[in-house]
């Protein structure tokens, strides 16, 4: 008979969630492993963009895809306002599942933020936010999904905007690289669903 194993307390390791994405990435990228690119990462990244959209906030997304580098900008801020310790902005790219919880339209968590900004930014070697809300201006620089810099000032820009870059991890993903032609497909069908929303991408 096989004798069991008995784990003590002190060999129990705890793993931040970014270590557990980037150790175990097929559970969280599952279309992406299966369909051999990244294009799944750019609808995981669309998430805050299409909630503010049925809010009448955000009516354009553009999108900048080229090997693994992915860049959405889109005509609406993210919010700098302060939960708890921090920004909303930085719970949405830093914490699991507030990308979901921050949502102001619930069904929108359900159907688009199926892995969630953090969970993208844990896979990125680095990822850096610009943000216009409210007459400030954020920007964020994250490394494997970890605050390294951020800045808050007052400005008199009044048009909100936000910038999102990733640079997706080679070291997790392999030679995978964004796939144009069956992305734009997919944009395609998802601007029949959201007609008043102008979705274009770079070639």
């Amino acid at each position: 008979m096989e004798e069991k194993k008995v784990y003590e307390v002190e060999s129990l390791i705890h793993v931040d969630f970014r270590d557990h994405v980037r150790l175990r990435p097929k559970m969280y990228f599952e279309d992406c492993f299966m369909e051999n690119n990244l294009n799944a990462l750019v609808f995981g990244s669309l998430c805050h963009a299409i909630d503010e959209y049925f809010d009448e906030n955000c009516s354009e997304i553009i999108i900048n895809a080229v090997g693994k580098s992915l860049k959405i900008k889109y005509n609406t801020g993210m919010s700098l306002e302060k939960s708890r310790d921090l920004t909303r902005a930085e719970c949405i790219m830093t914490k699991i599942g507030a990308c979901s919880n921050e949502k102001k339209h619930l069904e929108v968590g359900d159907e688009f933020c199926r892995v969630g900004m953090a969970i993208i930014n844990a896979v990125s070697e680095k990822c850096e936010l610009k943000t216009i809300f409210s007459r400030q201006e954020g920007h964020f620089i994250f490394e494997k999904g970890k605050t390294v810099s951020k800045e808050i000032i007052k400005t008199d820009n009044s048009e909100d905007f936000t910038t999102i870059s990733f640079e997706i991890s080679k070291e997790i993903f392999g030679d995978s690289v964004f796939e144009l032609n069956d992305l734009q497909l997919k944009l395609n069908a998802l601007k029949e669903r959201l007609p008043n929303l102008e979705i274009k991408l770079n070639k």
